[in-house]
């Protein structure tokens, strides 16, 4: 890093120091007024008691033109998707590697097998994915910033509600205290660099829909079903949820807006509450017709502790309820099929040339490994310099990779056919800046990068796509050399983007 650039991180924190105190007790408040809540991890006594949710206090600055470029990409991720899921042989020869020593894969695929050996009840599917990039921009070199992505989420794509809540606070923050001549108020004009536009600060902040969209198509899905007056949407839930606001708020907007109703239930409430008519495929919960089946639960093996769980997933994929996921879709979520389209020819199979052009313009560098991969070579380079590398298994919820000096040992670790269980990723290399992370009440200034999730959604079925669009975002901040970078896993704090040239 030269002088100057050290000049301007000082600056930038010296900044954030002048306002964290006098910001922090608004911003906590404003927070909590506005569903920005866990549970607490202890309610004992109190089953209300919930606690502020991690959030930074101000937005992040994030160049305008990437932003705009991955907003234009989430339908194209939807129809690439939705072709990849319905493509199963080439699916299940992408997974024969991983299945052969990740036993939780191979029973996801096991399930599909079965669905699709009596039949599919149900083409239509929907989907609430997310998009997850890094904006890549390596010191010392003179290249344009440029998202590389780092996962594609196709299953309990979550933090929608808390994402635009966020952008509320945001939003509110700047608009009451960057005007004036206070210390404070100096203090954010020369954050973000707004000079005498003070009006203005709001044009950097784009509007985020993800608490309109995302019930939009839940409910857009309900009416295509079209069942019986009075279905209802099942939302699969996890027994010990904390992040219950960011579930609800999906609910009550789509009961306020669309005027469905919706029920939680645990997979093993399903197993014992659940039924699906043999002749029809209707799958009903103590005799309500369930039309849309919405994960926020079954994407990790702690899901499943028995066989009534596993039976409650085949359950509801068998029946006629549209899936969000369908387990086709959850199974193109895997990081191996991330790696796979990365291959020449692979995106093409689905898309124009265009479209594949456009897409390939994010990905970062991917290798396979193990059985039927030529990884010799890419295994030397990683032993060169490991921290050019992220290894990566067929898990969602954070916790699960493998970075820098610990890449090379786990690869001496595993054998050929374990090392079929994981991909390696090319190390995206964002530039920090200076930001308030806030959690459990208490501000903390360092030096973050941040996570930039899009979401999208789709409904549709193999002739008619009834919703495909853009529908939001998510940022997520950490501190610089924290790896990991999930919120409920505990290493990040929600945020929004502040748009800059």
């Amino acid at each position: 890093m030269n002088a100057a650039a050290k000049k301007a991180r000082v600056g930038e924190s010296s900044n954030l120091d002048k306002v964290k105190d006098v910001l922090m007790r608004p911003m906590q408040d404003y927070a909590e007024t506005h569903g920005l809540v866990y549970a607490d991890k202890d309610l004992t006594g109190d089953p209300s008691r919930a606690t502020q949710c991690p959030v930074a206090m101000l937005p992040f600055k994030l160049p305008a033109q990437p932003f705009h470029h991955a907003v234009g990409l989430s339908p194209l991720w939807n129809k690439l998707v939705d072709k990849v899921a319905r493509d199963t042989p080439w699916l299940y020869s992408t997974l024969d590697a991983v299945l052969a020593v990740d036993p939780f894969t191979r029973k996801l695929v096991e399930v599909c097998k079965e669905v699709e050996k009596e039949g599919l009840r149900q083409k239509t599917y929907l989907g609430i994915h997310r998009s997850d990039y890094m904006l890549h921009e390596p010191e010392g070199e003179s290249v344009s910033p440029v998202f590389l992505q780092v996962e594609l989420n196709t299953i309990a794509s979550s933090m929608g509600s808390h994402a635009s809540n966020a952008a509320g606070l945001h939003a509110f923050i700047l608009g009451r205290y960057v005007a004036g001549v206070d210390d404070t108020a100096k203090a954010l004009q020369d954050h973000f660099g707004l000079g005498a536009k003070l009006d203005a600060f709001s044009e950097h902040l784009p509007a985020n829909p993800s608490l309109i969209h995302i019930p939009a198509a839940l409910a857009k899905a309900h009416a295509v079903y079209g069942g019986k007056p009075g279905a209802v949407v099942l939302f699969v839930v996890q027994g010990t949820e904390r992040n219950f606001a960011d579930q609800r708020f999906l609910e009550f907007s789509l009961w306020e807006r669309h005027k469905v109703p919706v029920v939680r239930k645990t997979l093993a409430q399903i197993a014992a509450e659940g039924s699906m008519d043999s002749a029809t495929g209707r799958f009903c919960l103590g005799g309500v017709e369930v039309s849309v089946v919405y994960y926020r639960a079954g994407y990790e093996p702690e899901d499943y502790p028995s066989d009534s769980e596993w039976g409650a997933r085949l359950m509801m994929e068998k029946s006629l309820a549209i899936k969000c996921p369908s387990i086709a879709y959850h199974i193109v979520g895997a990081k191996k099929v991330q790696q796979a389209l990365e291959r020449p020819g692979a995106v093409e199979r689905y898309l124009t040339a265009a479209e594949s052009q456009e897409l390939r313009t994010c990905f970062a560098g991917l290798w396979g490994l193990g059985p039927g991969e030529d990884d010799a070579a890419i295994i030397k380079k990683v032993m060169e310099d490991p921290r050019l590398y992220v290894m990566k298994p067929q898990r969602e919820g954070g916790g699960h990779n493998f970075y820098g000096q610990d890449v090379a040992v786990k690869l001496k670790e595993l054998s050929v056919e374990e090392r079929g269980a994981f991909i390696l990723m090319q190390r995206i290399c964002p530039r920090p800046q200076a930001a308030i992370l806030t959690r459990n009440g208490v501000p903390t200034i360092g030096e973050c990068v941040s996570e930039f999730g899009f979401y999208s959604v789709f409904v549709g079925d193999e002739k008619t796509v009834h919703m495909s669009e853009h529908a939001g975002h998510l940022v997520r901040s950490k501190l610089e050399g924290v790896d990991e970078g999930g919120v409920a896993a505990g290493y990040a704090v929600i945020s929004s983007p502040f748009l800059v040239k």
